[in-house]
């Protein structure tokens, strides 16, 4: 031991101390790199939704304005609403992006979780997680409504309703159905792809030693 010290070789006693904390230390980036892009292209999709309806919805009076010395417009209604139906599409395919993201922030809270032990502390990954540790959460009402507030439930309400907003325009104009009935029709698959989305992720993610 003592000329393990003189050397300036890591001992055994020593050396799986350094290892963790360098794990830790690339843990705790790779997570906030990920929670970096999850945040950005959560505010970025809603925007670009938006402006999509708005060029859409531009484009319509002038299909209904054009007369018959210019040349037909390039888009019709129908084409509009499967232009509509496809983004919806689209909506989902880079929701099922978004759900591994979610998988991989669990991943890696679990995974910090288990070196915070390893290393003796309490920090972000066991304390700031869904279940809501702290005193100010203490309560029948407040902690269940606390957890309620997470990635996965926010999530899930912002890829749903963009995926009803692209799915309104696909029934109103691909299958020229009465708007209110469109209005119905959208709110209740968005509402049911973001019930599944829960149910899904919180299978996926339960642990049996967490309340």
């Amino acid at each position: 031991m003592m000329s393990d010290l003189a050397s300036g070789q890591p001992t055994a006693s020593t050396q799986p101390s350094s290892f963790v904390t360098t794990a830790y230390s690339e843990l705790c980036r790779s997570y906030q790199q990920l929670h970096e892009f999850r945040m950005k292209l959560l505010g970025l999709l809603p925007i670009a939704s938006v402006v999509g309806l708005v060029a859409l919805g531009k484009a319509l009076p002038t299909l209904g304005k054009a007369v018959t010395t210019l040349p037909q417009p390039e888009f019709s209604p129908e084409a509009l609403g499967y232009i509509g139906i496809f983004s919806g599409i689209f909506t989902l395919a880079l929701f099922g992006y978004e759900v591994r993201s979610l998988l991989m922030c669990h991943d890696y809270s679990v995974t910090g979780a288990h070196l915070e032990a390893a290393m003796g502390v309490r920090g972000q990954f066991t304390l700031c997680d869904e279940a809501r540790h702290f005193a100010c959460y203490q309560g029948r009402i407040k902690r269940p409504l606390a957890r309620l507030v997470n990635d996965k439930v926010t999530s899930s309400l912002v890829y749903s309703f963009v995926f009803s907003s692209w799915f309104f325009v696909g029934l109103k104009f691909a299958f020229a159905m009465q708007t209110h009935r469109c209005v119905w029709w959208a709110a209740s698959i968005g509402a049911t792809v973001a019930g599944a989305a829960l149910l899904f992720l919180g299978a996926l993610t339960r642990e049996k030693n967490k309340g």
